[in-house]
């Protein structure tokens, strides 16, 4: 009976410790809204999306306990659109913009003038989902709201020009893009100088825009007043105009104008130099144009020089890798794994050429010696002294 009732006391004791445990752990605060975005920012900020998306969307949950006006709920979706955006959930992401905005139109009015931005990020969304008639309507949209609030010629509205132009190059309506952009172009020269920067991006759409439908004269002019813009920024051997010289050139060749084109394309290939090194595969790439322009002269010579030069840049390269990944091996032990690597090394090397000879001849003298490594002679002992 006594052990009965010790028994009995034990069990008692326990429940009542379980009831306090599970007490102390109902009485824990539940983490609040604040320290879940907190919490999910900074999972945000590490690339964790998963993470941070559950950490918004408790926020989110707790949020719906608050007034229907609470600025927080607004808060909550922009983040939540942002992490889905970012983990490349277009779809989940616009899902989210959408309540956001309701809520913004409802809370605040159709014309609250921050609307636009939220309808600037849901065309975003709309490429990122391929929906290009939806980005070109919800565009059209932004840019009556933009001519209301800051008038048809203002910078606002040029930059909605130059986003339906992005859009509608996407769709491969490269007319109409062209057309988007001069309107961007125009309406910005009225309010800025010829050699403003802002002018710099459409001006490169528009070359390009050029170039895809082959009016080479008019992508010249585009790429001509760009490239000025840029000298007059950066000087005339900065590697931000490297794009706009290689553009140039193109131009010009496509109009078959070799002479002028000629020169832009040696200014090409010494603006690369200069900002990577004559032996870097930009160059060669570069090279590589240089030879196709001057085979269609039929200069076949000095096409041949080009794409030698590029082959032998190219090798320079690849062996230099081979080297890079012989010496890890030999200081992992694998001595023969290193020297199979540098006799590849070594056969793309050839014929020689100045380009890497040095190298060549490197890979050459570690190829012997491992093969044949130098006998070591021992000295003789010195004399006994008597």
């Amino acid at each position: 009976m006594r052990l009965f009732v010790r028994l009995a006391g034990m069990a008692a004791s326990v429940i009542f410790a379980s009831f306090g445990v599970w007490g102390a752990a109902a009485q824990e605060p539940a983490a609040d809204i604040p320290t879940l975005l907190k919490a999910g920012n900074a999972s945000y900020m590490h690339g964790d999306y998963e993470t941070a998306r559950q950490s918004f969307g408790k926020a989110w949950e707790m949020a719906q306990q608050t007034p229907r006006d609470d600025p927080v709920r607004y808060d909550i979706l922009k983040r939540l659109t942002s992490i889905r955006a970012a983990a490349g959930e277009f779809a989940d992401a616009d899902n989210y913009l959408q309540m956001a905005l309701n809520w913004r139109e409802t809370v605040l009015g159709q014309n609250d003038p921050k609307i636009a931005d939220d309808l600037l990020v849901s065309v975003g969304l709309c490429r990122g989902m391929k929906n290009f008639d939806r980005a070109l309507l919800i565009l059209s949209r932004v840019m009556g709201l933009h001519r209301v609030a800051y008038g048809p010629d203002s910078t606002a509205v040029a930059d909605d020009f130059s986003r339906t132009a992005q859009v509608y190059m996407e769709q491969k309506n490269v007319p109409a893009a062209i057309g988007s952009l001069s309107t961007a172009l125009e309406i910005r020269g009225k309010t800025v100088s010829p050699l403003d920067v802002a002018l710099v991006p459409d001006l490169d759409r528009l070359a390009g825009a050029y170039i895809v439908t082959r009016a080479y004269d008019k992508a010249e002019e585009a790429y001509r007043h760009a490239l000025v813009i840029r000298e007059t920024l950066f000087g005339k051997e900065d590697a931000d105009l490297i794009a706009t010289v290689d553009g140039l050139a193109y131009a010009v060749f496509g109009q078959k104008k070799y002479d002028e084109a000629e020169p832009i394309y040696q200014r090409l290939i010494g603006l690369w130099i200069k900002s990577v090194g004559d032996d870097h595969p930009m160059v060669a790439m570069a090279l590589d144009k240089v030879a196709t322009f001057y085979a269609d002269q039929k200069k076949y010579d000095q096409a041949k020089e080009a794409q030698d030069r590029a082959t032998a840049i190219r090798a320079h390269f690849f062996a230099t890798g081979l080297s890079v990944a012989a010496t890890e091996q030999i200081l992992e032990g694998n001595k023969e794994v290193a020297l199979a690597l540098y006799r590849r090394a070594f056969a793309a090397l050839d014929p020689p050429n100045p380009i890497y000879d040095e190298l060549r001849g490197n890979i050459e003298e570690i190829v012997k010696n491992s093969e044949h490594p130098p006998k070591v002679t021992k000295k003789a002992p010195p004399p006994r002294k008597k």
